[in-house]
């Protein structure tokens, strides 16, 4: 059972962690302190914002470590103009260095993905990522497997034309289905999820972690394209027929990097509803 621990010298029965839950599970109590019942234990979504909110520290949750809490008055912010910089200077990077991503740099990154929202806190996003390059040229293999059986069942399909270029590219010693990138790293979700952009904003969390690290990415569609229509590929990477590919990203340490920022874009359409 999902048990709300609270304080009863710190807390001040300010209702915040009543007001707060997203589930509407947390009540006062018969002893005027708030609780949540055994009856509504388990519509607990274990989100922790009964504990993040309260203003005196007076309450924690059973499934919470003690020592992944910090205060909020501790973690140096951004301010406005660093925070719009850090996105707005985002490219997709294609040319990377031979240097791989040691392991710990992987970490790091997912470290803040999982901070990622999903949907009712599912959390269901799982990840599969290349860490030495020599198995991401298998993966680039694989692509271009996947294009010839393209080529092979009608050479005049959209798909078929690609791979013929591609191939042509690869013969040439060219990749350009994932840019000679060390790395890939895929994002997947159980097939009967409903909510599919899970995936996609993980993927984001995870290019956006990367660039305040100075590493780079680039959106992978070849290879979500393959992913999710050849078998071998899916095998290779140990991707079930049961599960969603959300989306894939190319990563590495960048081998140029702009020297003027901000690239051209078209303004944003919006239709305000007043």
């Amino acid at each position: 059972m999902n048990e709300l621990i609270v304080d009863r010298e710190k807390c001040v029965k300010c209702g915040t962690c009543i007001r707060i839950c997203p589930a509407n599970i947390v009540r006062y109590g018969d002893d005027g302190f708030p609780e949540i019942s055994e009856r509504r234990a388990g519509r607990c979504i274990r989100c922790g914002q009964c504990v993040l909110f309260c203003p005196t520290c007076a309450d924690t949750l059973s499934f919470m470590k003690d020592d992944r809490l910090v205060a909020a008055a501790d973690i140096p912010m951004p301010t406005e103009e660093q925070a719009e910089n850090l996105l707005k200077t985002r490219r997709s990077v294609r040319l990377f260095k031979d240097e791989p991503l040691t392991r710990e740099s992987f970490e790091k990154i997912f470290e803040t993905v999982r901070e990622a929202p999903t949907a009712v806190n599912y959390q269901p996003v799982r990840w599969v990522a290349t860490l030495e390059p020599v198995k991401t040229k298998e993966v680039t293999n694989l692509i271009l497997c996947w294009l010839r059986e393209e080529i092979f069942k009608d050479p005049t399909s959209p798909s078929a034309l690609l791979g013929a270029a591609m191939i042509a590219k690869a013969k040439e010693g060219e990749d350009a289905l994932l840019r000679g990138a060390p790395h890939v790293a895929v994002a997947v979700v159980p097939g009967d999820h409903m909510w599919p952009e899970d995936g996609t904003i993980a993927l984001t969390y995870f290019e956006l972690a990367a660039h305040g690290m100075g590493i780079g990415c680039c959106w992978a569609g070849y290879l979500t394209m393959a992913i999710r229509r050849f078998k071998g590929l899916r095998e290779y990477l140990g991707i079930g027929e049961d599960e969603h590919v959300c989306g894939a990203q190319m990563v590495g340490w960048p081998l140029l990097k702009p020297v003027r920022q901000y690239a051209p874009r078209r303004e944003v359409k919006v239709r305000w509803i007043d």
